[in-house]
């Protein structure tokens, strides 16, 4: 018997947590640049992956269905242009979560709300593209077309270390839903430090 929504988005989450931690062993870890950075590209991949599932995750809580062709899937391109081709729009949103105002109690009855943090967003397109520039990292070198590891660290291992941060601030804390209903997520809790997902419609 398959999870419920909610604990399949938390079990992806609490992944994407897990290799986030495995990141930033790798960005302090004594030992070549290029074998390092490798090696985060590789959990970078599987990060990107974890979150285009949880799309789906949302759109099946949301619409109790998920797209036939995205169903089956595991790259994460496939997935999100499958979503975007139908027209649904379940990506994170980087936010917060807080006590909702006298204004917004009395407004819409509400207890709490979650406020957008636009500075972190990412859109669906540079998501696409961060993942896509993670794919370089995942063959062996050729000869005759890279000159050897160290320029090829040169050449792309600063933009993925930008990637990786950037999708980490993305998503560390972030609201998902379609149809009005969705997830609050934190990856690390500021009280004990868990992944924790909580069940919200677009209005709380």
């Amino acid at each position: 018997m398959q999870s419920p929504p909610e604990q399949l988005y938390l079990d992806l989450m609490s992944s994407v947590r897990d290799r986030f931690d495995v990141v930033a062993n790798l960005a302090k870890a004594m030992g070549g640049d290029f074998s390092r950075a490798e090696s985060a590209a590789f959990h970078g991949r599987k990060i990107v992956e974890g979150i285009a599932f949880g799309c789906l995750v949302a759109t099946e809580k949301g619409l109790k269905s998920i797209p036939r062709d995205a169903k089956g899937q595991w790259n994460a391109e496939t997935i999100l242009n499958s979503l975007q081709k139908k027209g649904l729009r379940a990506f994170p949103s980087p936010s917060v979560i807080r006590k909702a105002t006298a204004e917004e109690q009395t407004e819409h009855n509400v207890s709490i709300t979650v406020q957008g943090i636009p500075a972190r967003r990412i859109s669906t397109s540079e998501f696409i593209a961060m993942y896509q520039r993670m794919h370089r990292w995942l063959h062996e070198l050729n000869p005759y077309v890279a000159k050897d590891r160290s320029s090829f660290y040169a050449s792309h291992g600063q933009s993925l270390w930008a990637d990786l941060a950037a999708i980490e601030l993305f998503i560390e804390r972030h609201f998902i839903s379609i149809s009005g209903q969705g997830f609050f997520c934190t990856l690390r809790d500021s009280t004990d430090g868990k992944t924790k997902v909580l069940p919200l419609s677009k209005s709380s």
